[in-house]
C-alpha cells in the first residue's frame, strides 16, 4: 500500500505571468495507506486536474507529489504503478472480457506464465461476479458489466494507487447506487489507496473515508464525511454538501451574558455562548438551517426557535416529502415524513433544535457554529439540556 502526499501543488495552464489559468491552487493533503479519498466539487473546480497530476498525466507547475515520501513529479505515468478508471469504460472493442482483463498483465509482467495470468483473470472475474462473461466482447455487455470489467482491469494489476475519474457518471441512477457500493466494498477488500473524483455529494458521503471539497482550484476542507456535513469549514462547503440545500438567512449576533441573541428577521433565539466560536467584533452572521433538521412543531418539540411558514409546494418522495414554503417573504425548505395531511397554501409552524443550527461569519463566510451530533435531551417540562459533541453539558435551561 502507498501513502500519497500533495504539498503546495499548483497547476497553471498557459504562462503564469501572461494571464494563465490557475486550475489547481496550492493544494496540500495526505492520503494514508489504504484510505479512500474523494475529491468533491463542482465542474471546473480542479478535482480532475488534481487526479491527472497524481496519475502523471499532467505535471504540476509548483509543489510536490510524493508516494511513500518519494517525489514523483518527474516520473512518467507508466512508471508510477497507478491504475485509472475513467468515466468512459475504455475497453478494447475487439477483445473479449478475458483478454481485456489480462491485457495489462501480459504487457507488463513477462515473468508470469499463461496459467498464472488465467488464474488471476478468473479470480478477479469471480470477485466482480462477471465470470460468466469472460468470452463476451464489450458490445455484448450492459453499462454496469462494462464498468465491472474496467474495474477488474484496474484491480488485476494490484497497483500502488487506484484513481477513479467519475467512473459512474454514465450509468443510470439505480445502477450508480449499486456500483458505488461495490466499489466501496472492493476497495476495502483489496486495501489499495484510492482517490475518487465526483461532483455528486451523495456518492462522496457514502463511499469516502475522507472528502476533500474543492472550489475554484482551492481546497476548501479535508475531513471525514461526518466532519464535512456537521462542521463545514465555510458557507460553500455547507451549501455544496447536503441535499436539499441548506436554508441560509442574514442575521445579527448580540452577546448577552452567557448567551448570544440571534436575530434573523424570521425569528429570534438565544444560543449558549459555549456553542459559538465568535470574536467580539462579529456582529453580522449568516444563519443556516438544514431542511432535515426542521420539524413541524405539532409532531416534534425541539426546544428551539419556531418559524411560521406558508406552504407553496409539497413534493412527495415516498416516505418523506420536501416542503417548500415562504416565511416573511423568504423561501424555506424542510423535509418531513408527516406530510400526508398537508396541503399547499396551508400554514405550518417549523422548529429546529439549537444544537442543529449553523452560524457563519457574514464577512469571511467561515464557520462559527456547526451542527452538534449529540441529540438534545428533554430533562423535564420546559427544561432543555444541550450537550456538546463530547457529551459535556453546555446549558441547563
Amino acid at each position: 500500500m502507498t501513502t500519497l502526499e500533495l504539498d503546495g501543488v499548483t497547476k497553471t495552464f498557459g504562462a503564469p505571468d501572461a494571464g494563465g489559468v490557475v486550475a489547481v491552487d496550492d493544494v496540500s493533503l495526505t492520503v494514508d495507506d489504504g484510505e479512500f479519498l474523494v475529491l468533491l466539487g463542482p465542474s471546473g473546480c480542479g478535482k480532475t486536474t488534481t487526479l491527472r497530476m497524481i496519475g502523471g498525466l499532467e505535471t504540476p507547475t509548483e509543489g510536490v507529489i510524493s508516494f511513500d515520501g518519494t517525489e514523483v513529479n518527474e516520473v512518467k505515468a507508466r512508471n508510477r504503478d497507478v491504475a485509472m478508471v475513467f468515466q468512459n469504460f475504455a475497453l478494447y472493442p475487439h477483445m473479449n472480457v478475458s483478454q481485456n482483463l489480462g491485457f495489462g498483465l501480459r504487457r507488463e509482467n513477462e515473468d508470469r506464465s499463461s496459467e498464472e495470468i488465467i488464474d488471476r483473470i478468473e479470480a478477479v472475474a469471480e470477485m466482480l461476479e462477471i465470470e460468466g462473461l469472460l468470452d463476451n466482447t464489450p458490445a455484448a455487455l450492459s453499462g454496469g458489466q462494462k464498468q465491472r470489467v474496467a474495474l477488474g482491469r484496474a484491480i488485476i494489476r494490484e497497483p500502488r494507487l487506484f484513481l477513479f475519474d467519475e467512473p459512474l457518471a454514465n450509468l443510470d441512477a439505480s445502477l450508480r447506487k449499486t456500483m458505488r457500493t461495490e466499489i466501496d466494498e472492493l476497495q476495502s477488500e483489496v486495501g489499495i489507496t484510492s482517490v475518487y473524483v465526483t461532483h455528486n455529494q451523495e456518492e462522496a458521503m457514502s463511499i469516502g473515508d475522507k472528502i476533500a471539497v474543492m472550489n475554484d482550484g482551492r481546497l476548501q476542507q479535508l475531513g471525514t464525511p461526518s466532519e464535512v456535513f456537521n462542521e463545514p469549514s465555510n458557507q460553500f462547503v455547507a451549501q455544496f454538501v447536503g441535499s436539499p440545500d441548506m436554508n441560509l438567512y442574514e442575521g445579527t449576533l448580540t452577546e448577552n451574558g452567557d448567551v448570544y441573541r440571534v436575530n434573523v428577521g424570521i425569528t429570534e433565539f438565544d444560543l449558549p455562548s459555549g456553542l459559538v466560536q465568535a470574536g467580539d467584533d462579529v456582529l453580522d452572521v449568516v444563519v443556516g438551517f438544514r431542511p432535515q433538521d426542521l420539524f413541524q412543531s405539532r409532531t416534534r418539540q425541539t426546544g428551539g426557535p419556531k418559524i411560521e411558514a406558508d406552504l407553496r409546494v409539497v413534493e412527495p418522495l415516498g416516505t418523506e416529502a420536501i416542503l417548500y414554503g415562504e416565511t416573511e417573504g423568504r423561501a424555506i425548505r424542510a423535509t418531513d415524513t408527516q406530510f400526508h395531511d398537508l396541503d399547499e397554501d396551508q400554514s405550518v409552524t417549523l422548529s429546529i433544535a439549537p444544537e442543529h443550527i449553523y452560524l457563519f461569519d457574514a464577512n469571511t463566510e467561515e464557520l462559527l457554529k456547526g451542527r452538534l451530533m449529540t441529540e438534545r435531551e428533554d430533562t423535564g417540562v420546559g427544561e432543555v439540556e444541550v450537550r456538546d459533541g463530547a457529551g459535556a453539558e453546555v446549558r441547563d435551561g
